[in-house]
C-alpha cells in the first residue's frame, strides 16, 4: 500500500496523541473523527497514554509495537515509517509527534501543534523520551471511512429559509439594476447633455437620479435587515442544536473535556453561519451578476473586458499562496482561544481556593500568558488575511489603471467616447464586486472548514440512549436492585470497580461505606446510568438498566451528590426544577419541614420567592444540602441515592433528616457516607475497598467479622 505524508493538526492542547493516530490512519486511507479516536484511546484532561494509542491502532486492525529505543535506532535502514514518537517539550509537558522519515540527517516530522517540520537527529533527541510506536496494517486490514460532518451538511438549514433568501435576492437584483442605470447618468451628461446644453433634460434626469439613489438606499437598508434576520435564524438552529446535543451527551464527555473547550464551539458556529450565508448568496446572486454584467461589459468593449478578465489568474495565485498558512492560522487561533476560555472559567470556579492560598498572581500570570498567546495567534491570522486582501486589492487597482490607461487611447482615437469609458469603469464595479465576493469565499470557507471540524468532533459523539423503546413498568423500581459482576475503569485508567456483586432488597435502607477512592461514588453513578459498566450490569427488577430509557430511569432513581448545583432563580423554581408534575404548596411546605428548611424560608422576606444566585452562592453549605434533599423528595422517586448529601449538616439536623429518610417505608434509600451512626440504622451495609466489595451484612454481623468495618467503627 502506498504511503503518504498525511498531516492533521490537533484541535486542543491534549489532542496531540489523537492527531497522531489520525495521521497514521489517514496514511492508510482510514478517516474517522477525533471524537471516536478520543473515546477509543481514553484521552482525557491529562492527554493520551501510549497504551491508549496502541489499543486504538489495534482496534483498526493494525499491528502496533511500542518500545524504548536509543539514538542508534535512526541508523537502522530497515526502520519503517510513519511512526509515533513521545517527547517532553520544554522540560514541562509530554507530546506526541509522527515521524515520516529521515532525509540528510534530518527527521521529517508531523507535529500536531506546529505543522510539518524538519529537525536534526541531535535536536530531536534532546526532547525525545525514547518511546516509539510502530504501526503497520495487518494482511486483512480494510480502510474505514466514517461519515463526518462537513460544511455541506449544514446547507439544508439555508434552504429552510427560502422566503428570506428570495427577498434578499430580489432586493439585491433591484439594487444592482438601479446601480447599472445610474452608471449611464455620467455617460449622458458627458456625451449628450453638456455638449448640447440640454438644461431642462439635465434637471429631469438629475432629479430622477436622486430618486433612484433614495430608493436604492432604502432597498440596501431592507436587504441588510433581512440578511441580519437570516443570520439570526441560522444561528438559532445551529447553536441551539449544538446545545441540545451537548446536554444529551454521556457524563464521560464532560469528564474528559474542559468547559472552555465546549463553550468555544459556540464561537466556531458563528464562523459556519457566516460562510453559509455568503455561500448561498454568492452562488445565487454574485454568480448571476458576474454573468449578466460580464455580457454587458463585453458588449461595451471586448478588449477592455478581456483585460478585466485577465486578472483572474492573478487572483487565483493570491488565493492558493495562502491556503495552507490560513488553515494553520485558523486552527491555532481557535485552539488558543479555547485554552484561554478554559483557564478563565477554571479560575472563576476556583476563586475561593485561589484567595485562600493567595494565588491571585499565579492565576493572573497564567491567564496573561494565555491571553497574549491568543492575541498573537489572532494577530498572525489577521495579518495573513490582511496580506491576502491587500494582494487582491492591488490586483484590482492595477486592473483599473490598465483599463483607464488603454481606454484613454480608445477615447483619443475616437473608438469610444469619454462617457462610454467612464460608464464602462462605473459598470466594472458591478462586475468586480460580486467577483471579489466569490473569490473571498475562499477565506471564509477555510475558516468555516476548521470550525466545522471542531464542531463535528462534538456533534459526531453519540448521545445517551434516551429513546429506548423497551417499556418498563414503574413497579420495576419497587423491586430488588441487583448489581451483577460490575467492573468499571475510566478507559485506559486503572480499574475503579472490580467484579462487584450484591443485591439491594426492595424498599430497604442501605449504607455504602469505604475509604476515599474506594469507588463508592462511581458505583452510585452507574446506578443512574451516568457511566456504563466496563463489564456486568445493573438490574431493576428483571430489567437491565442498559435497556431502560435514561429519562424514565432517572425519574424513578434520584441521585443527590454532595454538592448539588442550583440555578439563578427563586427557591421555588429550584425546588421544582425538572419535575413533570408540580407539587402543591402544601406538599412543598411539608417536605421543607422534614428537611428543616422551613425556618430559613420563613425568615426571608419573599419566602419561596427569594432569589438564589448562580450556584446558590448566597446560601450556606448546609442550606444547599437541605435544599437539594428537598428537591429530590419532591420528585417522589422510588429510589434515592445520597452521595455524602448530608455531610455538611449539623449533627442534630443530620440525625433528624436521616431518621426521616429511614422512615420512608415505601422507598429504597442508599446512603453513601462516612458517618457510621447512619450505617448502624440501615438494613444492609456494603463496604468497598480499592474497588472491591469486601464486606456486606448488618451492623452486628460486620462487627463480629472484625475486618474493615470493625476498624472504621473503632477509629
Amino acid at each position: 500500500m502506498k504511503e503518504n505524508q498525511s498531516f492533521i493538526r490537533q484541535h486542543e492542547q491534549k489532542d496531540c496523541g489523537v492527531a497522531c493516530l489520525a495521521m497514521i490512519l489517514k496514511t492508510y486511507q482510514t478517516d474517522v473523527s477525533f471524537s471516536e479516536l478520543r473515546e477509543l484511546s481514553g484521552t482525557n484532561l491529562e492527554g493520551t497514554t501510549a497504551l491508549g494509542l496502541k489499543k486504538t491502532l489495534e482496534a483498526f486492525n493494525f499491528k502496533c509495537d511500542a518500545f524504548k529505543a536509543d539514538e542508534s535506532v535512526w541508523q537502522n535502514n530497515e526502520l519503517k515509517f510513519p511512526l509515533i514518537a513521545h517527547l517532553v517539550v520544554d522540560n514541562q509537558y509530554t507530546h506526541y509527534v509522527v515521524i515520516y522519515g529521515i532525509k540528510k540527517n534530518k527527521l521529517i516530522i508531523g507535529d500536531p501543534a506546529q505543522g510539518k517540520v524538519e529537525k536534526t537527529i541531535e535536536e530531536f533527541n534532546q526532547e525525545w523520551t525514547g518511546t516509539l510506536l510502530f504501526a503497520t496494517p495487518n494482511e486483512d486490514y480494510q480502510p474505514v471511512q466514517r461519515k463526518k460532518y462537513r460544511l455541506s451538511s449544514f446547507m439544508p438549514l439555508v434552504m429552510q429559509q427560502k422566503k428570506l433568501l428570495s427577498l434578499i435576492v430580489i432586493l439585491s437584483i433591484c439594487i444592482t439594476m438601479l446601480g447599472i442605470a445610474s452608471s449611464y447618468y455620467f455617460q449622458s451628461i458627458i456625451d449628450f447633455l453638456v455638449p448640447r446644453q440640454e438644461i431642462n433634460l439635465l434637471n429631469i434626469i438629475s432629479i430622477g437620479m436622486i430618486t433612484i439613489y433614495v430608493v436604492r438606499t432604502v432597498f440596501e437598508y431592507l436587504r441588510n435587515l433581512l440578511m441580519t434576520k437570516l443570520g439570526q435564524k441560522m444561528s438559532l438552529t445551529i447553536i441551539l442544536d449544538y446545545l441540545k446535543h451537548v446536554l444529551r451527551l454521556p457524563m464521560s464527555f464532560f469528564n474528559t473535556r474542559k468547559s472552555g473547550d465546549i463553550i468555544s464551539r459556540f464561537l466556531d458556529a458563528n464562523k459556519i453561519i457566516d460562510a453559509l450565508a455568503n455561500i448561498s448568496l454568492s452562488m445565487i446572486l454574485d454568480l448571476g451578476m458576474v454573468i449578466i454584467i460580464g455580457i454587458t461589459l463585453l458588449a461595451q468593449n471586448s478588449t477592455l473586458f478581456l483585460i478585466a478578465l485577465g486578472t483572474l489568474p492573478f487572483y487565483m495565485v493570491a488565493i492558493l499562496a495562502f491556503v495552507k498558512k490560513s488553515d494553520r492560522a485558523n486552527q491555532e487561533e481557535m485552539s488558543a482561544s479555547s485554552e484561554l476560555n478554559s483557564n478563565i472559567i477554571e479560575a472563576f470556579n476556583g476563586v475561593e481556593t485561589i484567595k485562600a492560598y493567595n494565588g491571585e498572581q499565579v492565576v493572573d500570570d497564567k491567564v496573561t500568558e494565555l491571553f497574549e498567546k491568543a492575541l498573537n495567534k489572532s494577530y498572525d491570522n489577521n495579518k495573513l488575511n490582511n496580506l491576502q486582501q491587500t494582494s487582491k486589492q492591488l490586483i484590482q487597482l492595477i486592473s483599473s489603471v490598465l483599463i483607464l490607461w488603454i481606454g484613454s487611447y480608445y477615447v483619443m482615437n475616437t473608438t469610444i467616447s469619454l462617457g462610454q469609458l467612464i460608464t464602462f469603469n462605473a459598470l466594472l464595479v458591478f462586475f468586480t464586486e460580486p467577483l471579489q465576493n466569490i473569490i473571498n469565499l475562499q477565506a471564509k470557507l477555510q475558516t468555516a472548514k476548521v470550525a466545522t471540524e471542531r464542531l463535528s468532533e462534538v456533534l459526531s459523539i453519540e448521545r445517551e440512549q434516551s429513546h429506548n423503546e423497551t417499556k418498563v413498568e414503574a413497579d420495576a423500581f419497587n423491586e430488588d436492585i441487583a448489581i451483577n459482576n460490575v467492573s468499571f475503569s475510566y478507559k485506559m485508567g486503572t480499574q475503579t470497580l472490580d467484579n462487584i456483586n450484591f443485591k439491594i432488597a426492595a424498599k430497604s435502607k442501605v449504607a455504602l461505606l469505604g475509604l476515599s477512592g474506594s469507588g463508592k461514588s462511581t458505583l452510585a453513578k452507574i446506578l443512574v446510568n451516568f457511566f456504563e459498566p466496563s463489564t456486568g450490569n445493573v438490574s431493576y427488577g428483571h430489567y437491565k438498566s442498559s435497556d431502560i430509557n435514561n429519562s424514565q430511569l432517572r425519574n424513578h432513581v434520584t441521585y443527590i451528590p454532595q454538592e448539588s448545583f442550583f440555578f439563578r432563580g427563586t427557591i421555588l423554581e429550584n425546588l421544582t426544577f425538572g419535575l413533570d408534575v408540580i407539587p402543591t404548596l402544601e406538599e412543598i411546605k411539608e417536605v421543607c419541614d422534614r428537611v428543616k428548611l422551613s425556618d430559613f424560608i420563613q425568615q426571608q422576606e419573599l419566602q419561596l420567592g427569594t432569589m438564589l444566585e448562580e450556584g446558590a452562592s448566597n446560601l450556606s453549605g448546609g442550606q444547599k444540602q437541605r435544599l437539594a434533599i428537598a428537591r429530590a423528595l419532591l420528585k417522589k422517586s422510588n429510589v434515592f441515592i445520597l452521595d455524602e448529601a448530608t455531610s455538611g449538616l449539623d449533627a442534630l439536623i443530620e440525625k433528624e433528616i436521616t431518621d426521616y429518610l429511614l422512615s420512608l417505608n415505601q422507598k429504597t434509600v442508599i446512603f453513601i457516607s462516612h458517618h457510621l451512626p447512619v450505617a448502624k440504622k440501615c438494613d444492609q451495609i456494603l463496604v468497598l475497598d480499592k474497588g472491591k466489595l469486601v464486606e456486606q451484612g448488618s451492623h452486628s454481623e460486620l462487627i463480629k467479622q472484625e475486618q474493615l468495618y470493625h476498624q472504621l467503627c473503632n477509629i
